[in-house]
């Protein structure tokens, strides 16, 4: 089971311009005058509540921002220890994971991430050219060696990470190169996530437009869903033929999963929302997920400090039948097992089959994704049931593919 908490909310030393989460400085600083970092007995209480009423054996708790690294390191020192004195007293193994930007980590949070078995996401968007196009630091300045130095000292202190890429309207066209450069910085663990916002066109109650399915202006950052499907396919067919043996790329391993009869570890791919990714915000209040922090209360579960347990518990289980609410194309999609209509956030495209009722921006992506990937993907299944050796792999994808074309 995994819990999202933000310590220090949307606060950043970036300003990459994809960022949805900076937005929120809209209504959360309007609400609050000043939003501070986490206070302690917040975060002790949340991790109490949730450790002490889940019924999982295994518990990770996910630090976001924002910048979550900003808070210093002091307050995760804190929050560790707590939690192994929790995991000692209701018998549960916790872990840390941190998503961060990486340009504040130095030696002291490195070695700090090993000693503690620390899991961390750098994000990463391509080489210098294609990193810098939205990524910059606020003051404009490139952030790009500053996120190598950070590869370079989790190395060094042997830090389990691995990178994100958010895939946009410009690195989208170059799949390989990046794919290549990650490989080149000895990167064993990529994710490549696709970015589609809104322009900043607001209303009132600061909720993007795509809510109401109404005058929806993508951002000009926004990924093209079928270049993004042509971007996945690409890697895909270096990966499978030269990496399947070294590398391990997120959205390729939940596939695998699903054919196997395992669910899916990515929320956007899960049958049910909230479950999995309820979200701790810096002043206590508790979202659904991170894609729907908003000031509507049907958003909000409540503060962590008045809030019980069943109450909690409820909100969560009515929630999570929201993205159970799929058109009627998807439902006679046959692809639906596979995408489970792709996260809410997404489903602002009218369907095909009923003007009232909307799909995902990224189906066609994800058809494409699954149409390439899947023969692919069973013949790495069919290798493994049978032992055959990895090294026979690629003569037998050319014959797939080359029969399927």
């Amino acid at each position: 089971m995994n819990f999202i908490i933000k310590p220090t909310s949307f606060l950043c030393n970036m300003a990459c311009k994809y960022c949805f989460y900076l937005e929120k400085a809209d209504f959360m600083s309007k609400e609050n005058d000043i939003v501070p970092f986490m206070q302690t007995k917040n975060l002790y209480q949340f991790m109490e509540k949730r450790i002490s009423y889940c019924q999982d054996k295994n518990i990770t708790f996910i630090w976001q921002g924002g910048e979550p690294l900003l808070i210093g390191i002091d307050f995760y020192k804190k929050a560790v220890e707590y939690g192994k004195i929790l995991a000692k007293k209701f018998n549960k193994n916790i872990y840390h994971s941190i998503q961060t930007n990486g340009t504040l980590i130095n030696d002291e949070w490195a070695k700090f991430f090993h000693d503690e078995k620390i899991l961390i996401g750098l994000s990463i968007d391509g080489d210098e050219e294609l990193h810098d196009v939205y990524r910059k630091m606020k003051d404009n300045r490139s952030s790009f060696s500053s996120v190598l130095n950070a590869i370079k000292l989790m190395q060094h202190y042997q830090v389990e990470f691995n990178t994100l890429t958010v895939v946009n309207n410009i690195n989208v066209k170059y799949p390989l190169r990046i794919y290549k450069f990650l490989k080149s910085l000895n990167i064993r663990f990529m994710q490549f996530i696709p970015v589609v916002e809104m322009d900043k066109n607001t209303n009132i109650n600061y909720m993007p437009s795509w809510m109401e399915h109404n005058n929806v202006n993508l951002a000009e950052f926004s990924v093209n869903p079928l270049e993004y499907g042509n971007f996945i396919n690409t890697i895909f067919d270096e990966w499978i033929r030269h990496d399947i043996a070294n590398i391990s790329i997120r959205l390729f391993d939940t596939l695998l999963q699903h054919f196997t009869g395992q669910p899916s570890s990515l929320c956007i791919f899960m049958p049910q929302c909230g479950r999995e990714n309820m979200v701790l915000e810096a002043d206590g209040t508790i979202y659904q997920c991170d894609h729907f922090v908003y000031p509507d209360s049907k958003y909000k579960l409540g503060n962590i400090l008045d809030l019980d347990q069943n109450q909690l518990q409820s909100s969560i289980n009515n929630w999570s039948k929201y993205k159970q609410h799929l058109s009627l194309e998807c439902k006679q999609c046959s692809w639906l097992p596979l995408c489970n209509g792709g996260c809410p956030k997404h489903r602002f495209i009218q369907s095909n089959l009923n003007e009232k009722e909307y799909k995902s921006y990224f189906c066609p992506a994800y058809k494409s994704i699954f149409e390439h990937v899947t023969p692919g993907i069973n013949l790495i299944l069919e290798f493994m049931e049978r032992k055959i050796p990895w090294e026979y792999l690629p003569a037998a994808v050319d014959k797939i593919y080359n029969k399927n074309s």
